[in-house]
Formats: structure tokens, sequence, C-alpha cells
């Protein structure tokens, strides 16, 4: 039989021929050492979709405004993340970074940003 070896600490296992940890610590300590992919991954989108909303924050400080994209973009925004959207009855849709969106203003390459408002459903 082959010997077996932690794959925390190299130390020789002893036990059954499925164990992978000489113990319980050397377990916890792999697991925790190990970054999980998909982990990186929410946090890196997390991390982005706070930076969108702070854009939007500073570029809408009063509920509503009308700024370039490329304002917004020189803040930090990516358009590619959003938390959700929203369609009014004009069937104009407005994408949301939790609670501030923006839709295309009618002049290229503007946005009008807006605040979430009660009547949107989400309270």
């Amino acid at each position: 039989m082959d010997k077996r070896y932690c794959l925390f600490c190299n130390t020789e296992i002893k036990g059954r021929s499925d164990k992978r940890f000489c113990d319980s610590q050397c377990k916890s300590a792999y697991h925790n050492q190990t970054p999980d992919s998909k982990e990186a991954f929410i946090k890196k989108v997390n991390k982005q979709l706070r930076k969108n909303r702070k854009a939007l924050r500073q570029a809408c400080p009063k509920g509503k405004a009308t700024v370039k994209m490329d304002f917004l973009t020189s803040l930090g925004m990516d358009f590619r993340y959003l938390t959700h959207t929203w369609k009014n009855s004009n069937k104009d849709i407005y994408y949301f970074c939790y609670d501030y969106g923006y839709t295309k203003a009618r002049e290229k390459g503007k946005v009008v940003i807006i605040q979430l408002q009660e009547y949107m459903g989400y309270f």
C-alpha cells in the first residue's frame, strides 16, 4: 500500500484509505487558505456594483440628472453590471445598481439617472 501524505502539512497519514488530512486543524487550515474561484468572482461583481452605485450617486445628488456616459465611466462605472431593471409606462427600461438607475437619454451619449421610488414596487 502506498504512503499517503496530508494535503496541508505533508506528514504521513495513518488510518482510512480515503483520508486526506492528518487532523481537523490541517483540514481547516487547508480549506481556509485555498481561495474559492466562485467566491472571488462574487467579490469582483459586488465590488463593481458598489462602484457603479457610487458613480451614479455622485452624478445624481438630487434624485434626477442627465449626464454623459463618458463622465460615469470616468467615475468607475461599468455598464455591464446591474442589479435589476424596471420598465415605466412609456416602455423605457431603467437599469439599476441598487437604488440608483439610468436609462438612455434622447441625446446621444447621455443617460438620465434617477433614484428608486416607492411606486416602482421594490420597497
